[in-house]
């Protein structure tokens, strides 16, 4: 054996670098972001329980689930859609468009079916439209879903004519407000919809195929996957729940403002990633995006609970989208 093959077999058999304790803690929680989510999640209640112990209330407890809920259905939703490689920027005001498309429905002597199914229908059209345009023309989502923000916030308004649409049937609020199974009816459908979306996600080829198409969109097609169809279905299926969440909305608050959903933006964003989707694609968790969501919601009404002044927490809010964004591109430049 000459010198060189020596050394390049000693080169070869030498031990990896042990890791220091910090890098391996970090590349524990950035495996699993759930968990750490989920850890930084319960000490954020016990701080607020201890600094006031009406936080820890059932009832509490189940009015942040309620406020957190229609966030929550949204990022589960955004989630397919970052999976795939995309973003939308428009869900807030698909659900605006979707909340005056059950107004109406509802004014004009529908039942509570037909508007929620109107509602899902033009949700889905919406999504397909994002898709549609994304795929033709090639153009980088962000800027597609940013112009037909503007374009759905401007339809709500149109149909209303600028104004809220009130009178609508308490029927609606009386759902709204029901429980099944002990919970809420918002809670209650926020864990039909996780459920359902982390079996579509992990236990279908749809799922799969998303998340293949978002970790190589190349080797999907040449693995036979029709790319278009799923990256067009993860945003329909985005439409479609923010349709649903247009119809809570609308029965939470009795009546159908064209600029609901409008602030949901980056709350919502914030919540997946959060949650470990990666904006570049190829990952993400729905229990992750709905914990994210969970989170967001539970640091809103501790603060709330705490006397906290609104613009405080709107810097506390901001912070943490920041710092969650943040750690999504310092955990991509790890990888």
């Amino acid at each position: 054996m000459t010198d060189n093959q020596q050394i390049a077999t000693t080169q070869t058999a030498a031990p990896a670098r042990k890791k220091d304790g910090t890098s391996s803690v970090y590349e524990f929680f950035a495996r699993w972001p759930q968990l750490g989510l989920f850890i930084g999640l319960s000490v954020m209640i016990a701080i607020f329980g201890v600094l006031e112990p009406s936080f820890l209330s059932v009832n509490s407890l189940f009015t942040v689930l309620e406020q957190s809920s229609v966030t929550a259905i949204l990022a589960i939703g955004l989630t397919f859609v970052i999976i795939v490689a995309g973003i939308d920027l428009s869900f807030g005001s698909t659900l605006g468009l979707c909340a005056v498309v059950v107004g109406t429905v509802l004014l004009d002597g529908g039942s509570l079916t037909l508007s929620v199914v109107t509602a899902c229908a033009v949700g889905a059209a919406a999504g397909l439209f994002n898709a549609t345009i994304t795929i033709a023309l090639r153009i980088t989502p962000l800027i597609i879903t940013l112009g037909t923000m503007t374009l759905f916030s401007g339809l709500a308004l149109l149909v209303t004519e600028g104004k809220t649409l009130f009178g609508l049937p308490d029927s609606l609020g009386n759902l709204i407000g029901s429980k099944i199974l002990f919970l809420p009816f918002i809670v209650f459908v926020f864990l039909v919809v996780l459920i359902l979306a982390g079996i579509l996600l992990r236990c279908t080829r749809f799922g799969l195929y998303c998340l293949a198409i978002g970790g190589s969109p190349e080797t999907a097609k040449l693995a036979g996957i029709r790319t278009n169809f799923h990256i067009a279905g993860a945003y329909v299926l985005l439409g479609i729940l923010a349709g649903i969440c247009g119809f809570i909305t609308v029965g939470r608050l009795g009546s159908a403002d064209p600029r609901l959903g409008t602030d949901l933006t980056l709350p919502v964003i914030a919540a997946a990633v959060l949650g470990g989707a990666n904006l570049m694609g190829g990952a993400g968790s729905v229990i992750g995006a709905a914990l994210g969501a969970i989170f967001i919601s539970t640091l809103q009404a501790g603060l709330t609970t705490l006397v906290v002044p609104a613009f405080y927490q709107r810097i506390a809010i901001g912070a943490a989208i920041i710092l969650a964004l943040a750690f999504e591109r310092f955990q991509n430049a790890r990888r």
